[in-house]
Order: structure tokens, then sequence, then C-alpha cells
């Protein structure tokens, strides 16, 4: 039977950072903000939605970019914004069914695009929230079955479900934080930690 220091072990050679499976849109941020600024000082509201229009069919088609919204200048300033929350929110401001409404859900986008507004607990840029779509708003005890990607396995008896430990790391710990846990067993606290970019210690 394999000792679950063993276990633990062989599991970290293996551990690799979460990757994001969404596509990004990365951005002239200087140019994009102008643009943004630019719609935002329309008042005529069927001119701002045509210039929004023009904006997404940018993001949607990069081939179309004639504004350099999306070419890039080595020496320049850059975001990287998740394209499919991006597109949502220009098609928010489409939506609306006033230019009150629209230049809100403008001056909105260009906050999260310029500025990061953070917490003393985590890493979660609360300008940009919709992108985190992998935070848990209901109860951590009910999951539909367990996480078993990457380092993660079950056949330890008392281990838990890796989404809990994820989950509150993501809320209240920020990258290089430590985290300990005192009763390590199979690692499941610490593979976690190795994938979101904290420090983690215990005992076997």
């Amino acid at each position: 039977m394999k000792s679950t220091h063993s276990a633990v072990t062989d599991i970290f050679q293996d551990v690799e950072p979460r990757q994001s499976s969404f596509g990004v849109a990365i951005l002239n941020k200087e140019r994009f903000v102008d643009a943004l600024e630019k719609c935002n000082s329309i008042e005529d509201f069927p001119s701002l939605k045509d210039n929004i229009t023009a904006i997404r069919k940018i993001i949607s088609l990069p081939k179309n970019d004639s504004e350099g919204l999306l070419n890039i200048d080595s020496n320049g300033d850059t975001i990287s914004l998740r394209k499919d929350v991006l597109i949502s929110e220009l098609n928010q401001i489409l939506d609306s069914q006033t230019i009150g409404r629209a230049k809100y859900y403008l001056k909105r986008l260009e906050d999260g695009i310029k500025r990061v507004k953070t917490s003393k607990i985590n890493d979660i840029n609360l300008h940009r929230w919709k992108e985190y779509d992998d935070i848990i708003t209901d109860s951590l005890w009910v999951m539909d079955k367990r996480d078993s990607s990457g380092a993660h396995l079950g056949w330890y008896w008392g281990n838990f479900i890796p989404q809990i430990p994820h989950q509150m790391m993501v809320r209240y710990t920020k990258k290089g934080d430590w985290v300990l846990d005192a009763f390590v067993g199979s690692g499941t606290t610490l593979i976690e930690c190795r994938r979101l970019g904290r420090n983690g210690i215990g005992k076997l």
C-alpha cells in the first residue's frame, strides 16, 4: 500500500497552474479607453449605439480593426480581457433603453479597464467581477462532483473535495500568501496552493 507521504511527493511532480479556457482579447489600452471616452461624449443615442456596434465588430472580427484597438504597439500599454465578457458588456450597452443607462454601463466598462480595485484579503478585481465565474456563491458543501483534474486523486479515504480549499483561497488569500493545513493527508490543499500561486505548509 502506498504511503501518504510518497503519494503526495509523486503528485506534486505534475502540478501545474490552472489555465484559462476562455478566449482573450488583447487591447491597446490607451486607444480603447479613448474610444470609450469618445462614445461617452456622444449625446445622440443612435450614434452612440453605432459606435459601440463598431467596437463590438472589431472585438469579434479582429481583421476589421481599422482603429488600432487590437494592433498592439510593442512599447504600448496593453490589457487582456476575457472576450466573452467584453462582448457581453458591449451588448448590455446596446440593449439599454435610455442613453443614461447606456452611459452608466459604458462608464463601468471604462473603469474596469483603467483601474484595478482589490480588497485587502484577496486578488479579486472588483471592477471585473464578471470574469470570476469560477467563484461559487452558493454553498461550498453542495457540489455535483469532486474536481479530479490535474494532480488530484480520490484514493485517500479522508480527503475532501478540492473545490473547498480552492474557493477559500481565492476569496481570502492573495498570490504569495502562506496557507497552513494542519492535516495535510493526501495534499489536496497543498495542490490547490500550488495551482493558485500560494505557499502551502502543513504536517503529514
